[in-house]
């Protein structure tokens, strides 16, 4: 799968000291010019879970997508509601890094 996108957040750090998730991004209420497919990805060395909520922060390690080092995850728009809040959680004490972006090329081959 090739990925190209526009980041709003650059490695966002969760973890570290914390076990609770944090608030990494929330969905404009106005949606950018090109909001099709959400893309998170994780550019750092540990595992970290990811939640979308439009209740806060809901990332847990056992109710979240887990994305392993390297990996992604893609939402497509109709999966993210307006307004709604990326969290992540790393449960470890490495830290996590977390980028988000809206995909301009999504390839399958």
């Amino acid at each position: 799968m090739a990925i190209a996108a526009t980041w709003v957040v650059n490695n966002f750090a969760t973890g570290g000291t914390s076990a609770a998730s944090a608030q990494a991004y929330t969905v404009p209420t106005t949606a950018p010019s090109y909001s099709r497919d959400l893309i998170l990805t994780n550019s750092g060395t540990v595992t970290i879970w990811v939640g979308l909520s439009t209740a806060g922060t809901v990332a847990t390690s056992v109710a979240s997508f887990q994305i392993p080092t390297g990996g992604s995850v893609l939402l497509t728009q109709c999966q993210v509601p307006t307004g709604a809040i990326v969290s992540a959680l790393s449960g470890q004490t490495a830290t996590g890094l977390l980028s988000i972006g809206y995909g301009s090329v999504v390839s399958v081959t």
